[in-house]
């Protein structure tokens, strides 16, 4: 009993009746399926989470959900109602003559014509999102053609790496091919980085104290400055043979060691030295 006392109480689940559930956005009557898909999406979503199960109460619902033409439209299908022209009585009958009156045949005409001629050029998302929106408006189309035709829509080298994954559906497709393009640009970011990463190393070493302290007369113009370097070089050493007075080096007198009077001599004693 003690032990039963001391237990902490459950929590208490809340009642879905006591849940503030946010209505539907209303649906003005837009030609767009997108629209159209996300109004009978979120009224569904709305009929389960509310328990609304009647097909009466379901179609009121939805009448209450509609705004501006479309409103104007349910006017007049509701007066033929009850003249008794037309029946309009489930969600499904609804839903139907919402999409006959619009989302006509040639919306889907229109839609597999504009996928014909879509083509990646330089954006993959807006061709991603281009893509998504003709899906929308053509409804009887397989998954395994709707990754063909998006797959043949775009550049040779990325159907390749697409179809050696071998994706079996278009949101992974989407996936794939996104991570395929972001991992291009970065490759190309990498690719120019080198080149700018150079510059700056080539400017760092030219601006370096090493360089500044052994290049004291380069002015900018290095081959300039190499060929001056190369001329001042060769003009030193040739000054200092054409220009030097001529010297003997037996008794460094004014004139050759051929001519020097003390040949004799300096050839005796080369002799003596090699007789001892």
């Amino acid at each position: 009993m003690r032990a039963m006392a001391n237990q902490a109480p459950a929590e208490e689940a809340i009642p879905i009746s006591r849940v503030k559930i946010s209505e539907p956005k209303p649906f003005c009557g837009a030609r767009d399926a997108k629209a159209l898909k996300n109004y009978i999406f979120d009224l569904e979503k709305y009929f389960k989470a509310t328990n609304t199960v009647t097909e009466e109460a379901k179609v009121t619902l939805a009448m209450m959900h509609l705004s501006e033409d479309v409103k104007l439209w349910w006017r007049s299908q509701y007066a033929d109602m009850q003249e008794g022209r037309c029946t309009i009585d489930t969600w499904d009958a609804l839903k139907g003559e919402l999409r006959s009156q619009l989302f006509p045949e040639n919306v889907e005409i229109l839609a597999r014509r504009k996928l014909h001629e879509l083509k990646y050029t330089g954006n993959i998302r807006e061709y991603v999102k281009q893509f998504a929106g003709l899906m929308l408006d053509i409804r009887d189309m397989s998954e395994k053609d709707k990754v063909f035709c998006f797959v043949e829509g775009l550049k040779p080298w990325a159907k390749t790496k697409l179809y050696e994954q071998r994706v079996q559906d278009l949101t992974s497709a989407y996936v794939a091919v996104e991570r395929l393009f972001d991992q291009a640009n970065d490759s190309q970011d990498v690719r120019r980085h080198p080149s700018s990463s150079f510059e700056r190393n080539k400017n760092n070493r030219l601006s370096s104290p090493k360089t500044a302290g052994g290049d004291k007369h380069f002015n900018g113009d290095r081959t300039s400055y190499q060929s001056n370097t190369r001329n001042s070089w060769r003009g030193s050493g040739n000054q200092n043979v054409s220009n030097r007075p001529f010297s003997c080096f037996i008794c460094q007198g004014p004139y050759l060691a051929r001519e020097c009077p003390n040949k004799t001599a300096f050839n005796a004693f080369q002799a003596s030295l090699a007789s001892d």
